[in-house]
């Protein structure tokens, strides 16, 4: 059985969804400004990784594939940074909207549908929705609108030793019309 998306522009409105959700945490001009006096500086954490998955690493990732083959979740976070040249393909992530758990449940219990997933074209570079986290637990998987000689890249800092971990859909497929 096929499980059809139709890809959103993404949007601020979107994107806060998707963190009431908590499936992301968003990365956005003055989200995380401290208050500090004069004088003064102040630094915190806005989230530290398990060290189980080893030190931070920063990788580029080119995706020039336009079927959702490896939706997978990692255990640990992961942040997205959508910095590329404009004229490359669209990319788009599709994501669960519940965690791994409840997402297997619904396939071994035949109740999973389309309104589990939702699928955003990103454009890159802007400062308000090219830049989030992805939080463990929730499967995901990018895609490009269309195969092609200019296919879109971008940034994803994580740890070293993160895992993968495939969904098995059984008889399932996600397929995205654009």
């Amino acid at each position: 059985m096929d499980i059809v998306l139709k890809p959103l522009q993404v949007s601020e409105e979107i994107l806060d969804r998707l963190e009431q959700l908590g499936v992301i945490s968003r990365i956005k001009p003055g989200k995380h400004i401290l208050e500090t006096e004069k004088g003064e500086s102040k630094h915190e954490t806005v989230y530290g990784c398990d060290d189980h998955y080893g030190p931070h690493k920063l990788i580029c990732v080119t995706i020039n594939n336009s079927k959702p083959t490896n939706f997978l979740y990692h255990n640990d976070n992961e942040d997205f940074m959508l910095i590329d040249l404009n004229n490359r393909a669209g990319l788009v992530i599709t994501m669960a909207l519940v965690e791994h758990r409840i997402l297997e449940q619904k396939i071994e219990n035949n109740t999973i549908d389309s309104k589990d997933f939702i699928s955003v074209i990103f454009e890159p570079n802007d400062a308000f929705t090219s830049f989030f986290t992805m939080n463990k637990g929730f499967a995901h998987v990018e895609t490009c609108l269309f195969e092609s000689d200019a296919p879109p890249s971008f940034y994803v800092a994580e740890s070293r030793d993160l895992d993968e971990n495939h969904i098995d859909f059984k008889g399932y497929q996600l397929r995205i019309e654009v």
